[in-house]
């Protein structure tokens, strides 16, 4: 019997599981994937929450961050508004910020179950969550912790209220190596979505965009869709055609909800984009 079961391995899942295990609980963390790995995620972070990670552990100078002071905002011909941030903040990307907590939440004594998803959880009469596993492993807990992140079967399941409408959303993430300021942040707009791109660690940037599926229908591909609908920024156009791009594939997710959610689902405590209205 665990005291406490979280759902998700993300930066809610990871943060709340080392918080937990260092005061005292015994916690478990399902994630489907295993460690470390891309998210489709912009990856810039505020300063506001710099002194609350390094708190936790994170050490900002070994892992490289990209300090980033700037900011660039510009239309889909091209017009440009430019910006300092005052409160500024700095660039990382979730293959290296997840892993790092990852290894700080193992040495405060979190257990991980990795690789596995979460099939169904049955609040049971004697007040104790049965929560069981594509892999047929049956874990019982006190307490559940839902933070999954955007698009998760066991919403489905749970037969939450947003899981009812169609989404008509997708999210693209790149990393890439380019010719872009290493303090400056931009976000480039376009017919239907909007693409940030901002400096992470070891010289490379993270390119992040949100279109819709409808834009993605219509050109049939993603290099198609970029090309006759984001190239039409002259920015866009820019970073597309000059820079060294280094997945083999993008990150993709589609379908996830912008919609409200509840914070509580059959007893379970649902935290980050699990609860939130992203």
């Amino acid at each position: 019997m665990q005291d406490v079961i979280i759902i998700g391995g993300g930066l809610a899942g990871l943060v709340g599981s080392l918080e937990l295990a260092r005061g005292g609980f015994h916690v478990t963390v399902i994630e489907r994937k295993t460690y470390p790995f891309h998210r489709v995620c912009g990856e810039y972070v505020s300063n506001e929450v710099r002194p609350y990670l390094t708190s936790l552990g994170l050490d900002f100078g070994e892992l490289g961050v990209a300090n980033i002071s700037r900011f660039q905002f510009t239309s889909p011909s091209g017009r440009v508004l430019e910006t300092n941030l005052d409160l500024g903040g700095f660039g990382l990307s979730r293959y290296a910020l997840d892993f790092a907590l990852y290894e700080l939440a193992k040495k405060a004594g979190v257990q991980f179950l990795l690789g596995e998803t979460v099939e169904s959880v049955e609040w049971t009469t004697d007040a104790t969550f049965e929560v069981k596993t594509n892999n047929n492993s049956l874990l019982l807990a006190k307490i559940v912790i839902g933070s999954y992140g955007k698009n998760a079967k066991l919403d489905r399941t749970l037969n939450r209220d947003f899981v009812q409408k169609k989404s008509p959303y997708i999210g693209v993430k790149y990393h890439l190596k380019t010719d872009f300021p290493v303090d400056l942040i931009a976000l480039h707009n376009f017919q239907d979505g909007y693409c940030g791109i901002s400096a992470i660690e070891a010289n490379k940037h993270c390119l992040c965009y949100l279109s819709t599926r409808e834009n993605l229908r219509k050109h049939g591909d993603l290099a198609n869709m970029e090309r006759s609908v984001l190239w039409k920024n002259p920015h866009l156009k820019r970073i597309f055609t000059e820079s060294e791009f280094l997945y083999e594939r993008p990150e993709v997710i589609n379908e996830f909800s912008f919609a409200p959610k509840q914070t509580i689902e059959n007893h379970i405590l649902m935290v980050g984009d699990a609860a939130g209205l992203i």
